[in-house]
This record gives C-alpha cells, structure tokens and sequence, in this order.
C-alpha cells in the first residue's frame, strides 16, 4: 500500500483539526501541522481553507456514495431497507469526524450562498442514492418523486439526529436510528 498524498494528507488532517476544535478554530497552519506540512504547501494545494473543506467533502461522499452503491447492487429487494440502516448505524461512530466536519460546513452555509451551493450539491448526491435504494426496495430500476421525496425527509432528519447525537453523546441515536427506520417502513408500506 502506498503512502498517502499530500492531498490525502491534507484532507485527513483537516478532518482530524475540526472535529478536534471545531471549523472556526481549525486554522490552516493547525490542518498543516497535523499533516506534517507546511501551510505553503497546503494553500499550493488547496487557495482556501473552505477549498480543502470542499475537497474533504467531496472525497467523503465518493466513498459514501461508492460504498452505498455496491450495498444497493449486491442487496436483494427484500433487504434493501435493513441494509440501509444496518450500513447507517455501523457507519456512525467511523465516521463521526466526517459527519462534524459536514454539519460544520453546513452551518457556514446559512450565511454564505457560495457554500450553500456546494452543501446543495453534495445533499442532492446523497438524496438520489438514498432515493435508488428506495426504488430497489420496490423492485424498481428508477426512482419515482415520491423516493426522493422521502430520500430528502430522511437525510434530513438523519442530519438533525446526528447533529443531536455530536452535541450529546448521552442522545439515544442507536434508538432514534430505530425510530426513523420504522418511521421510513410505514411511509413505503403506507405507498
């Protein structure tokens, strides 16, 4: 296995900064510090901070995305669901910088519209998978308005939970977790 890139480095290190003091305290010179660089050569790589922000972001998601995908492909129909929520609940805690550092961006995006464009990039991605493992459940190839309807309900309230869970390690996410996958259930029964 080779080592990682400097970009690699970078991105990781900027996960590792913000979930350790938050996105406003995360400066440059810490992300590169933790990466063993240099902030000169982080700014080579990335102009901003929010850039690189970006970049982890996007890296995230094409792992998410690709994992998701290969569970929605080599899952029968009649499982789909379970899957979903099994892959959800295992990924919480491995994942847990990643979903700080999103839910950090997110919030920056009230106030700037260039950063909500990325954040609805990124969601809408998420949502149309989410909405394919919904139409997979029902034996279907594409996805109808109503799944990524209830594909865009359910990364909503999955972000409020986790954002709940990150701010209270007491909230009761594996229960919530079960609450919203029957809440999901009835709503594909009740179509």
């Amino acid at each position: 296995m080779s080592p990682p890139s400097t970009r690699e480095r970078l991105i990781q290190a900027a996960f590792t900064v913000v979930a350790r003091v938050g996105l406003e305290a995360a400066s440059v010179k810490a992300i590169a510090v933790e990466a063993g660089l240099t902030p000169g050569l982080l700014h080579y790589h990335f102009p901003t901070k929010d850039a690189l922000l970006e970049a982890a972001l996007r890296d995230g998601l094409a792992a998410y995305l690709s994992r998701v995908r290969d569970r929605r492909l080599s899952t029968p129909a009649d499982r789909q669901i379970s899957a979903y929520f099994e892959d959800a609940r295992n990924c919480l805690s491995a994942e847990a910088d990643f979903f700080r550092v999103r839910l950090s961006f997110a919030a920056r995006a009230l106030a700037q519209p260039e950063l909500a464009a990325i954040m609805r990039d990124l969601n809408a991605q998420a949502i149309t998978e989410t909405a394919l493992t919904f139409a997979a459940a029902a034996k279907r190839d594409k996805a109808t308005a109503r799944d990524l309807a209830l594909a865009s309900t359910l990364k909503a309230a999955f972000d409020g939970l986790v954002l709940a869970w990150l701010t209270d390690p007491e909230f009761p996410i594996q229960e919530a977790g079960s609450v919203l996958e029957a809440a999901i259930r009835s709503s594909i029964k009740a179509a």
